[in-house]
């Protein structure tokens, strides 16, 4: 046996022990942080119970105050409106409403954008617009975004972008029609909107009357046509001229002429005005913050200002020595 194969069956051993040696000290300290969490999870349960009565004590109070707040709280009225823009962006108008509801604690400026007084705009708690969610697909929002939970990247969801939805909160139902009227001008008179209106209401014409010259252009061809050559030509046919004319049907072409410009009248028709109302005013339905809310809401703050306040008073000693070694130096 040579030196070079003694040396390696020599270092085999070796290499094996220090492989389960490895193993061993990899597990030692994977247990030593188990114990650790284990020793601090149970040093945390200890410590509660402790301050439990600080914790307790804090809790109820913010039970208490939870509840006071809930009393004070007035009430307030929601109700919805569903429309269309035409031919306008709708996002045009949600954007415009939603500046509305940025400037809604202002009561001033407020008043200034709807024109009205100013007692009656602080009986508004908002005014929302948005998209509509469509989950099936069917392209009907099955709910509104009025939370604003829309994640453009999920791709399970889409935005139905051929309706506005607006929502409207009021703490006094009785300014609710006076609102709707004043908002409706609001959106009618920005100057921006009425332009983009008048834009799209003169293509739409101007986009009819091209479709009439091309009906009428093909009902003369077809009439030459026929004229020409009633005897070999079934009627409702159209020889198209080339170097080998061939015969089409010619009806298909205006009908659909006809289709695409009822279709645009239509929609010239409906769009008549700015924001075309699908769905008006909605029963109002009362909406307010409810007293569970409340009690988690406060009760969890003043539990947790409890453990705060329990721990300064524990370690007060050390919490003082330190802000006068501060305040010496």
């Amino acid at each position: 046996m040579n030196e070079s194969n003694f040396q390696k069956n020599t270092n085999k051993p070796d290499d094996e022990i220090d492989i389960f040696e490895f193993c061993s000290r990899l597990w030692g300290a994977f247990k030593n942080f188990l114990i650790s969490i284990k020793e601090l999870i149970v040093s945390i349960i200890v410590f509660l119970i402790r301050k439990s009565l600080w914790i307790a004590g804090f809790l109820l109070f913010g039970i208490i105050v939870g509840y006071v707040f809930y009393r004070s709280l007035d009430p307030y009225y929601i109700t919805s409106i569903e429309g269309d823009t035409g031919g306008i962006d709708n996002s045009v108008v949600i954007d415009h409403i939603n500046k509305l509801n940025q400037v809604i604690k202002k009561p001033l400026l407020l008043s200034k954008h709807l024109g009205m007084n100013v007692d009656q705009v602080k009986k508004i708690h908002y005014i929302k617009a948005c998209y509509g969610i469509d989950i099936n697909r069917d392209g009907r929002p099955d709910y509104v975004d009025f939370k604003a939970t829309y994640n453009p990247k999920d791709t399970m969801k889409r935005r139905v972008q051929s309706f506005v939805h607006i929502r409207i909160s009021v703490y006094d139902e009785s300014i609710l029609l006076n609102l709707r009227e004043k908002l409706f001008e609001y959106i009618n008179n920005n100057a921006y909107i009425q332009n983009l209106h008048k834009i799209d209401r003169d293509q739409k014409k101007a986009l009819i009357v091209e479709l009439d010259k091309e009906i009428a252009k093909i009902e003369k061809l077809q009439e030459a046509r026929i004229k020409k050559e009633a005897n070999t030509v079934e009627l409702g046919q159209l020889v198209v001229l080339g170097n080998e004319p061939e015969t089409r049907l010619f009806y298909t072409d205006i009908l659909s002429l006809h289709n695409q410009k009822q279709s645009i009248q239509k929609s010239l028709d409906l769009s008549d005005e700015i924001i075309i109302v699908i769905q008006d005013l909605t029963p109002l339905g009362q909406e307010e913050i409810t007293v569970l809310k409340c009690f988690i809401f406060f009760g969890g703050v003043m539990a947790i200002l409890g453990l705060i306040c329990s721990l300064c008073w524990q370690y007060r000693k050390k919490i003082w020595n330190l802000i006068k070694g501060n305040s010496t130096k």
